[in-house]
């Protein structure tokens, strides 16, 4: 930002910026009228007055330039930002007996094989659903890495939540004991899967 950028920053910040300048005879006018005001009382004129008219218009082109420089500064700054997600980030609500009723289907299964963005998943316990004993997945991201890997890796067992071939990579993980807990909660007659 330059001077002139700044100038017409300030121009546009100033609340008389549509009105025109007043002329010297204008203002010699007003000068003379309160000069006048002032005889109505018993005194002289005071000379102080006017300068106290000159002084209030002083103070307020100051202010609104100070006004002026204060919007300039804002504006040229800037704006803070939060810090959020980004393409690369995903953030998961914690897993829930209530976010897991969310999904038809529920089963325990072991990563068997991973071709190309596809995982096979060998099923050991269904708890909701009816998943064949094989299933063959997209593999979902793993929230839990920044780097955006894949959740499943072969050889790993896993809890998986799933509605309409959409496997949830918030709800599904490794099959941790906590875990386990939360769906046996939230779906209370898991069946064998084999």
């Amino acid at each position: 930002m330059n001077d002139d950028d700044l100038r017409a920053l300030l121009r546009k910040a100033d609340p008389s910026n549509g009105q025109k300048p007043l002329d010297d005879g204008r203002i010699r006018r007003i000068v003379a009228a309160a000069e006048r005001d002032s005889l109505d009382g018993q005194s002289a004129p005071a000379p102080r007055r006017g300068r106290r008219l000159f002084a209030g218009v002083s103070i307020g082109a100051v202010a609104t330039a100070a006004a002026g420089l204060v919007i300039a500064g804002l504006v040229a700054t800037p704006a803070i930002q939060a810090p959020g997600p980004d393409e690369t980030s995903a953030t998961c609500a914690p897993v829930s007996v209530d976010s897991l009723r969310e999904f038809d289907t529920a089963y325990e299964a072991t990563a068997t094989a991973i071709k190309g963005d596809n995982v096979t998943l060998q099923v050991t316990q269904i708890f909701a659903g009816s998943p064949s004993k094989t299933l063959t997945v997209p593999q979902p991201g793993d929230p839990s890495t920044a780097e955006g890997g894949g959740l499943f890796a072969v050889g790993k067992t896993y809890l998986v939540a799933s509605a309409d071939d959409y496997v949830s990579d918030c709800d599904s993980g490794l099959a941790t004991d906590d875990l386990r807990q939360l769906y046996l909660e939230a779906f209370t007659t898991p069946t064998n899967g084999g």
